[in-house]
């Protein structure tokens, strides 16, 4: 979650919410969360859902040369504005598997962290210059954010889904409860949520504030634990990248094995004063000559404001082993290599120290030729692609901000399917507003961007 409200109510809320957590944890061992997290009726998709309309917008495409941008034109997109969102908007997922026949787009779920929804959006079709979609609630979750798909539990059933969870403030209203959980990781089915992380019981019971969750087919989940005041507050406990070694990828109900990333110097990767913290990560592509070995992209954050800040991505290279056999010690996970990714987008494009970009989550398209990385602060707010390989920035995709009159939206989360500049390929978009716009009307849009069609003139486009 990017952030949210001005440092001296953040510093009220933070010092009241942390005396009432510590009085209701000392009458409620067990994470309440579980008040909150609960699957609908609607979680099968099997219900009718309510129509709604993305309308139509244009946003603006611009081209970096290294130094400046060039503006390209306009790019299409389609926009949804629900009260039901609220104003803070996080974790797309587009589902590539369940798209039907006659379906423009795939299903895709986005979470409401603010009112402890998760929605799902079905049946798409164009509508004159619109796009029409079923809207779902599938499930309550305390302050979800980013998701991550687990097989059905048995043959015809439901995905399921695997949550990122993390309010730094406690109090989760969602699902007519008022429970009190700081957040972690849940899996969700039809029947129920299973807390897979925090293992430690002390921080089961009080939880931590996950913002990001993925996980890669050797049986390894990542979980960044990261709090939007980073920079800005001091800390209790340090935000930090943990890795976890499930039970079983396809069904995991705990972590068997858990702790810390380290980086290619034995340092674990945890907040740092001038930097921040992890806070969205994308995993990346296999090293087809090594067992186990993949990318990871890092997007650190730091500092709860719009326009100074702190931002960094590096991509390393991360190898696992589920005996432990990495080192003469124990070691499930090792990282081989760090090097610093897309420099000119979080050094250059904004004027440094006086502003900053304020990276938030990314996706890989489907080629594996580009990856999206999103940003929220007000210089340089947007969706911006880059050369997998190179961290080159090829283009920025500008305009978020206004697609709400006289309210500030920036980008804060980001799925896509397709690739960039080939047919039916799109980016689904999440988008907050500043805290304190929910006391004034405020509300957030579900953004539906076409990177499949050059601006202005509807031809493919070529790079």
């Amino acid at each position: 979650m990017a952030p949210s409200m001005s440092l001296p109510v953040m510093f009220k809320h933070l010092a009241m919410s942390t005396l009432v957590a510590a009085q209701v944890s000392l009458s409620f061992p067990g994470p309440s969360g579980f008040d909150v997290c609960k699957p609908t009726d609607c979680f099968d998709a099997k219900c009718a859902g309510t129509p709604v309309e993305f309308k139509g917008t244009k946003l603006q495409l611009s081209t970096w040369d290294g130094a400046n941008y060039s503006l390209v034109g306009d790019i299409q997109a389609y926009s949804l504005v629900q009260d039901d969102f609220g104003i803070f908007l996080h974790g797309p997922l587009f589902r590539p598997a369940q798209r039907k026949a006659n379906d423009v787009l795939p299903s895709v779920f986005v979470t409401g962290s603010l009112t402890d929804k998760i929605f799902r959006f079905d049946d798409f079709r164009f509508s004159g210059g619109d796009v029409s979609a079923n809207m779902k609630t599938v499930a309550s979750s305390p302050g979800p954010s980013t998701m991550y798909p687990i097989p059905p539990a048995y043959e015809g059933g439901p995905e399921r889904l695997m949550v990122a969870e993390g309010n730094p403030f406690f109090l989760n209203p969602g699902n007519h409860t008022a429970s009190m959980w700081r957040g972690g990781v849940q899996v969700i089915d039809e029947e129920k949520c299973t807390t897979i992380f925090p293992v430690n019981p002390l921080m089961s019971a009080l939880g931590r504030v996950v913002n990001t969750v993925g996980c890669h087919d050797s049986g390894f989940c990542f979980f960044s634990v990261w709090k939007f005041y980073d920079d800005s507050l001091p800390m209790l406990l340090d935000d930090c990248l943990y890795w976890c070694k499930v039970n079983a990828i396809n069904d995991p109900t705990t972590c068997i094995e858990v702790g810390i990333v380290e980086d290619d110097q034995g340092t674990p990767i945890c907040h740092v004063n001038g930097k921040g913290g992890v806070h969205g990560f994308k995993i990346g592509k296999d090293d087809t000559s090594k067992s186990n070995v993949f990318d990871i992209f890092l997007l650190f954050t730091g500092q709860g404001t719009f326009d100074k800040g702190d931002s960094e991505v590096y991509k390393i290279q991360l190898q696992v082993d589920h005996l432990g056999g990495l080192d003469s010690k124990p070691k499930f996970v090792k990282t081989l290599s760090k090097a610093e990714w897309g420099t000119d987008l979080w050094k250059k494009t904004v004027e440094k120290p006086d502003h900053d970009v304020g990276v938030d989550h990314a996706w890989i398209d489907d080629d594996g030729k580009y990856v999206w990385v999103g940003t929220f602060r007000k210089q340089n707010n947007g969706v911006h692609m880059l050369e997998y390989d190179t961290g080159k920035l090829i283009h920025s995709v500008r305009g978020i901000a206004d697609i709400i009159p006289g309210k500030y939206g920036y980008t804060s989360g980001l799925s896509g399917i397709g690739a960039y500049g080939k047919p039916g390929s799109y980016i689904a978009l999440a988008t907050c507003e500043e805290f304190g716009q929910q006391f004034l009307g405020g509300h957030s849009a579900f953004v539906l961007l076409d990177i499949s069609k050059a601006p202005g003139n509807g031809s493919t486009i070529i790079v």
